[in-house]
């Protein structure tokens, strides 16, 4: 290990990035009731049906979720619904706006979101992250543990995405 300052500097960086998860590793209650709510709801099948996934079925979860639609076969992705901690913790997110019109305003992090997404559409697989990532708009960190789940009307074909996210100033603070 390097214990030069320099070395310690990339060290200490390096851990304060988000980092891909195995969805089974989520740690924080409310994902981990998302992902036991998700699990529940798809059955045997491979994910969910949007309709499965109904505001009535997530209810004490809406805070803290972002319904994304699957546009042009992910070519573009638009924010149907944004919970109010979603709204807090990121920059410039409108109901009804797409990653391509996100990008017109904070060049590259639509582009941030769309290749998360089109992982999801890729995959038809869950996805998992922990760590921090920096806010575009005032660059104030966040501490966070996401959850991004397919949904679509059949196993082949990933229409929606459900981002469940928990976030905090830093990890033992939460925020929303």
């Amino acid at each position: 290990m390097d214990s030069s300052p320099e070395g310690l500097i990339k060290l200490r960086d390096a851990a304060r990035m988000t980092q891909k998860i195995d969805p089974s590793e989520v740690q924080n209650p409310l994902t981990r009731k998302a992902l036991d709510k998700w699990n529940d709801l798809r059955g045997d099948r491979r994910f969910p049906s949007r309709k499965d996934a109904a505001p009535r079925e997530l209810s004490s979860l809406l805070r803290n979720i972002a319904l994304i639609r699957v546009m042009h076969g992910g070519a573009d992705f638009e924010f149907r619904v944004l919970g109010d901690a979603i709204i807090q913790s990121q920059t410039g997110l409108q109901i009804g706006m797409t990653t391509n019109e996100l990008d017109e305003a904070y060049p590259g992090y639509g582009a941030l979101f769309r290749t998360l997404y089109q992982e999801i559409c890729d995959t038809r697989a869950p996805q998992a992250y922990r760590g921090f990532y920096e806010r575009a708009a005032d660059r104030r960190s966040f501490y966070h543990e996401s959850l991004l789940l397919p949904l679509g009307a059949d196993d082949g074909v990933v229409d929606h995405i459900l981002v469940v996210g928990v976030y905090a100033m830093d990890a033992d603070k939460p925020l929303v």
